[in-house]
């Protein structure tokens, strides 16, 4: 895992398999930090961090390519930002996914992480087009939380 050097290319085809806006992208990369995972020369995951308080760091659009998916990679990101986090003095990791990602709720259940808030109508109010999963419109995202502090 490193962080993508500034020259270069932001691989949106893999992040975009996290959030369904390259606008939405932009945003959290903004004030955010993207960091990539290269397997044999092959870019195969990516996720940004984005401090949201002192000692609290957000997760977002973390993605790993979909043939990969299911084989531990995610676990292996989650252990590197723990770990990141806890050299950089944070007290809280945040990860937020829509209502009805009920594996994505389970993997980072298993993962160490917490339900901790629901955000209301986010997908409704932060996209201008409806955004499904399942045929369901996602209306409401999952906050889960990891302590840091032990």
């Amino acid at each position: 895992m490193r962080v993508l050097d500034e020259a270069e290319q932001i691989p949106y085809d893999l992040l975009l398999l996290s959030d369904d806006t390259k606008d939405a992208i932009n945003k959290n990369l903004h004030d955010g930090e993207l960091f990539v995972g290269v397997h044999t020369n092959r870019l195969i995951a990516a996720f940004i961090l984005k401090v949201v308080e002192k000692d609290t760091i957000e997760i977002k659009n973390i993605a790993v390519l979909e043939e990969l998916q299911g084989k531990g990679i995610g676990v292996i990101l989650i252990k590197f930002i723990v770990k990141t986090a806890q050299t950089r003095g944070v007290k809280t990791l945040l990860v937020g996914t829509c209502d009805q990602c009920v594996k994505e709720i389970d993997f980072y259940q298993k993962n160490g992480f917490k339900i901790s808030t629901i955000r209301k109508n986010f997908f409704i109010d932060n996209y201008a087009e409806p955004i499904y999963e399942n045929g369901n419109q996602l209306k409401d995202m999952v906050m889960l939380s990891m302590d840091l502090v032990k």
